[in-house]
């Protein structure tokens, strides 16, 4: 088994209480590795340790903090670190060699911003004032991190909080830390001890205690809403600056003329159906021209028909398992409350595994029902698409925007520059067009959502290190103030 030790990496002297067993969904009684079980009382001394380190890494110059990531990125050993997360994680081998690519995102995107982080922005002399806005870094960040993409959304948030001057703790997902703890412990190893820190733990009061801490000024989460909600009321009694990056139930307004091309339900499923559907920005709502529902079904099913679900290590699996058993009977009660409801639930593929010795799900298919739809309403976070007919593409923004989450969404339409005006009426932080989620991600973009999903903005680019620092702005006199 593999087993994570957070002394490597903590710079604090730690003790724990035995371990926690990690589990693989695909063969449930597979215990994949261990973490030290960590107790809410150790938090402070990780948080101190942060402190004390951060003053020393603030001091070096933004291109000595890049050249420092970026070397220590490039020397990880990645070596079975696909497996692992294969089989921790739940998602195909291929998944999680494309996931383990996103380590680049730092060198891609962040090195365009160091002269601004270093000089700040000046907004030029107006007569009464000359006025420079620096950035300054919060000091100690604590990151809650998400167990869907663990490695992709861990990187960039904890790469663009470095790069400002922070030190930082993130607290991994407990149900899929261990190729987390690998990938990143070397990364802390490469750093001044307790600039990076990695904490996890079944114990919520550990998270908690972090969220909290007085010295911990920013908090960055990325998960379900509710828990967000109960995050940003931890962190009101300290003031701390929270960014939320929450649930989404993503629509897709297709319009007539995008269905001209059958290439289109292969692009649906890709954008649908990630990880099995466990994505914040998967597609989980497909709006389309009520005349044509059943022809969009029909093209759905004829993409899903040689899905494979099984253990992603097997190479003919196409679809792995859910992650928990309390995702995959979540999922169970929306299809059967769809059915209750008079929907047509079509489900497509074939089950290469047991689904009493894994949390294995076909994908399916929904239609014929209404908008307020539980299946519809909900964030499904699973194998589960919905087709719902329109009349006007008014009818369908209105449906698209009928929802308490704003996180991604897309346009679909041979005439771009139409989608584009559409887009502006969704209620959404991201809208792509012709592409959605994964696909459609400009890595130059702010990532966040409104409404419920979200507040503030994040990403390895000029937006997550906006988020990671404060602004301070100095202001002198300008050329037609007497004495100046």
């Amino acid at each position: 088994m593999n087993s994570a030790d957070f002394q490597l990496v903590s710079g604090a002297d730690l003790s724990f209480s035995g371990v926690v067993n990690v589990y693989n969904p695909a063969r449930i009684d597979e215990a994949v590795g261990t973490i030290p079980r960590m107790a809410g009382g150790d938090v402070d001394k990780v948080v101190q340790a942060a402190h004390r380190a951060q003053p020393g890494w603030a001091a070096l110059s933004p291109v000595e903090r890049y050249e420092r990531i970026a070397q220590a990125l490039a020397a990880i050993d990645m070596a079975g670190a696909d497996e692992l997360l294969t089989r921790e994680h739940g998602k195909v081998r291929a998944d999680a060699a494309r996931e383990l690519k996103y380590l680049d995102y730092p060198v891609k995107f962040l090195q365009t911003h160091l002269q601004w982080l270093a000089e700040g922005e000046d907004l030029g002399d107006n007569g009464m004032h000359h006025t420079k806005v620096y950035r300054a870094p919060y000091g100690v960040v604590g990151l809650l991190t998400p167990w869907n993409v663990p490695i992709g959304m861990g990187i960039i948030t904890i790469a663009p909080a470095l790069l400002a001057g922070n030190s930082v703790i993130a607290h991994v997902p407990v149900t899929a830390p261990l190729t987390v703890l690998r990938i990143f412990g070397q990364l802390a190893a490469a750093l001044p001890k307790g600039v990076l820190s990695l904490i996890s733990s079944p114990d919520t009061a550990v998270a908690q205690a972090l969220v909290e801490h007085p010295l911990v000024r920013n908090v960055h989460f990325t998960g379900s809403t509710p828990i967000g909600a109960l995050v940003a009321k931890e962190a009101a009694d300290t003031m701390t600056t929270v960014t939320l990056e929450l649930g989404g139930n993503d629509p897709a307004v297709v319009l007539d003329d995008a269905l001209d091309d059958a290439a289109i339900y292969g692009r649906f499923i890709a954008a649908a159906f990630p990880f099995g559907g466990q994505a914040c920005i998967a597609l989980k709502r497909l709006y389309v021209p009520k005349a044509r529902v059943g022809e969009v079904v029909e093209g759905l099913g004829a993409a899903l028909t040689n899905t494979v679900v099984g253990d992603g290590l097997d190479p003919a699996t196409t679809m792995g398992p859910l992650h928990t058993a309390v995702i995959r009977d979540n999922v169970k009660r929306l299809l059967e409350e769809a059915r209750a409801a008079g929907g047509t639930v079509q489900e497509y593929g074939m089950l290469a595994s047991d689904p009493d010795k894994g949390y294995f799900m076909l994908p399916a298919v929904v239609s014929g029902l209404e908008n307020s739809a539980s299946v519809v309403a909900e964030e499904q976070f699973g194998p589960v698409l919905p087709v719902i007919g329109y009349d006007s593409v008014d009818e369908a923004i209105a449906m698209a925007n009928d929802s308490e989450y704003g996180l991604g969404s897309s346009v679909w339409s041979a005439d771009v520059e139409y989608a584009a005006r559409v887009a502006g009426r969704i209620d959404a932080g991201m809208t792509w067009i012709n592409a959605h989620g994964g696909a459609g991600v400009d890595g130059r973009a702010p990532w966040g959502g409104v409404k419920l999903s979200g507040t503030g903005r994040g990403g390895a680019n000029r937006a997550g290190l906006e988020g990671f620092t404060e602004a301070h702005a100095v202001i002198m006199p300008g050329s037609g103030v007497r004495g100046a």
